[in-house]
């Protein structure tokens, strides 16, 4: 009988310990290091495919990025872009590259096209119970087929040409562990002549993004 109880309390010993490492190894809330929702039934991805609607704001990059306080205008833009990891830069970041393309309309704009291209950087995010909040920053070069009428109007103000501007893309996105290949994405679509660096422009359009990634 000695030998049973024995053998039950060095049981319960062990599960506790098993438990404590457990929760020790998987708080509630923590900075990820590695994507937190990888599994044997969810692998670590590499590509990704995203697709978004935005729509255009008249003010700049910093007021923009307030955007529910943003002056939205009636143009808009609907796009897909396809990125992939390259190399894991440690403590939760990843370097990749970003190709994308849009369509850009509205009651005051010609339809016209755009393609972008960059590197991306992302972090593996904060993890909250089931959720992950991850931030991104992309930056690269844009080319469009023609301006919008707020890039037209900056055209005129800086004697300039807004049809090859960089691109710069500051993002957060959220996804679940139910569902860790899906991400729902906010992405501010920054377009600038970096102080005349390119076009001889200065503050090029902001439009504010939404839209779903999938990982794979």
């Amino acid at each position: 009988m000695s030998d049973i109880k024995t053998s039950l309390t060095a049981a319960l010993l062990m599960a506790s310990v098993s438990l404590a490492h457990a929760g020790e190894s998987a708080p509630f809330i923590y900075l990820a290091t590695q994507d937190p929702f990888v599994s044997p039934e969810a692998p670590n991805a590499k590509n990704d495919i995203h697709v978004f609607g935005g729509v255009f704001a008249g003010g700049s990059f910093g007021s923009v990025i307030q955007f529910w306080d943003a002056d939205y205008t009636d143009n808009f833009m609907i796009g897909g872009i396809y990125g992939r990891d390259f190399k894991d830069l440690g403590a939760g970041f990843v370097l990749g590259g970003v190709a994308g393309a849009a369509i850009r309309f509205g009651d005051d704009d010609d339809t016209s096209g755009e393609l972008w291209a960059g590197l991306r950087i992302r972090h593996h995010g904060l993890v909250i119970g089931d959720l992950a909040i991850a931030p991104g920053f992309t930056a690269g070069l844009s080319v469009v087929t023609g301006p919008t009428e707020i890039e037209r109007a900056r055209e005129i103000h800086y004697d300039g040409d807004a049809s090859f501007l960089g691109f710069l893309g500051p993002e957060v996105a959220f996804k679940l562990r139910q569902a860790p290949h899906v991400e729902f994405v906010y992405q501010l679509h920054h377009r600038s002549g970096a102080d005349g660096t390119f076009g001889d422009f200065g503050e090029g359009s902001n439009a504010s993004t939404f839209g779903l990634r999938y990982r794979f």
